[in-house]
Parts: structure tokens; C-alpha cells; sequence
């Protein structure tokens, strides 16, 4: 299902697949907003390193620790449905809740502290495990690739993650830059815009995993 013939397509794709769920509203995002008015872009390079560095223990926990058992055909079904349905359930959300408005930018609180660079590291780390989404993505859907990205090889599995993280880095960045500024440059209807193109492409992904679960069934 993904193209793994080249570090760079692997990447790409990755960093497609990653940006529709980094733009949904979540912990990250409301830890970035609540702080970037005090520090601006820093907010966002330190919270995504922290939550790159969560990200890197999942990776290798997945595709050392659990490959054997994730790999096996029963499993793999089961995962490409479950995935599937997470995935289908992330992309209709997002486009009802951009259908009816619902889908804006967190206000930002300025009544928060100001937090050390240290604790926005932490924030990172803290505001991705508590998120439920978190596990079942990464459990399911990004399961699916990473071991197929390890059958072809280590740098292969290197693009997903780097492509995946990417995504963080830009969008977080862009976020506590613009917020930072005080400028609202990012209106909720262009906001609202981005997020139905990544729901539409999120559903497509959606059917692929369903269509690859039922083959396995049928087949």
C-alpha cells in the first residue's frame, strides 16, 4: 500500500498521511497555542521535538518489539480493518466539523504561565501519550506501514518516520509562529479548508486499508 521503493516516496507519503491528523485539533495543538503568545516559534520547536522523540520510541517499539506478532496474517486483517475504521472515523469527523463550523483554532489563554524550555520538552512527551488517538493510530494504521517498511529495510522505515515527524515540525512551527506574531493570518474558514482536504484524503486512505482487510478475509 505504500510506494517503499525510495527513501524520498516513503517520506512523502508519510508526510501526506501524517499532516491531515496533525491539523485536527488535540493536546499538541492547544499546548502550542496556550504558550506561543510568551515565546512564539520556540513553543513549537521544542514541543515537537518532544513529541518526536515519544514518536521514536513507538517506532522501534513496533517494529522490533511487536513485528512477530503484528506480522502474523490474522493480525494484519484485523489491523488493515481496524485501521481502516479509525481512519474513515478521523477523516468524516473532520469534514462534518468543517462542514458546520466547528472545526477552529483553540483561543489562546493568556492567563498560562510561562514555562521553561525544558517543561515545553516535556510538554511535548506528555500532551501526545495522553491522547487515546495517539495509540490507536500509531497500533494500527501506522503499524501497517512500518512493517512493510521493514521488510524492504531500516532506512525505508527512517523515511516513514522522518516524513511522519516532518509534518509535526511544519504545521507546529507555522502555528506558534502565526500565534505568536499576534496576527491572526490563519483565518478558521482557510483553517477549515485544510482540514476538509485532509479528511478527504484521510477517507481514501481509509477504503485502501478496508479494501486490503476484506482481500485478506476473502482471500
Amino acid at each position: 500500500m505504500m510506494p517503499t521503493n525510495s527513501f524520498i516516496a516513503v517520506f512523502f507519503f508519510s508526510f501526506s498521511m501524517a499532516i491531515g491528523a496533525v491539523l485536527t485539533p488535540g493536546p499538541v495543538t492547544t499546548a502550542i497555542i496556550s504558550q506561543s503568545p510568551r515565546l512564539g516559534w520556540i513553543t513549537g520547536l521544542l514541543v515537537s521535538i518532544g513529541h518526536a522523540l515519544i514518536e521514536f520510541v513507538i517506532v522501534v517499539f513496533i517494529t522490533l518489539g511487536l513485528s512477530n506478532i503484528l506480522g502474523a496474517p490474522s493480525v494484519q486483517i484485523a489491523i488493515a480493518l481496524l485501521g481502516g475504521l479509525l481512519l474513515l472515523y478521523m477523516g468524516c469527523s473532520m469534514l462534518i466539523g468543517a462542514v458546520k463550523g466547528k472545526m477552529v483554532l483553540p483561543e489562546k489563554d493568556d492567563t498560562k504561565e510561562k514555562l521553561s524550555y525544558g517543561r515545553l520538552l516535556t510538554l511535548g512527551v506528555v500532551t501526545s501519550i495522553s491522547n487515546p488517538f495517539w495509540y490507536a493510530w500509531w497500533m494500527t494504521v501506522a503499524a501497517v506501514y512500518l512493517l512493510e517498511a521493514k521488510t524492504v529495510g531500516w532506512f525505508i522505515v527512517a523515511g516513514f518516520y522522518f516524513g511522519h515527524i516532518s509534518a509535526d515540525f511544519v504545521w507546529n512551527l507555522l502555528l506558534a509562529t502565526v500565534i505568536g506574531s499576534g496576527k491572526k493570518m490563519m483565518t478558521n474558514k482557510v483553517y477549515a479548508a485544510l482540514i476538509s482536504l485532509c479528511a478527504g484524503y484521510l477517507i481514501f486512505l481509509a477504503f485502501k486499508f478496508l479494501l486490503t482487510g476484506y482481500q485478506g478475509i476473502v482471500g
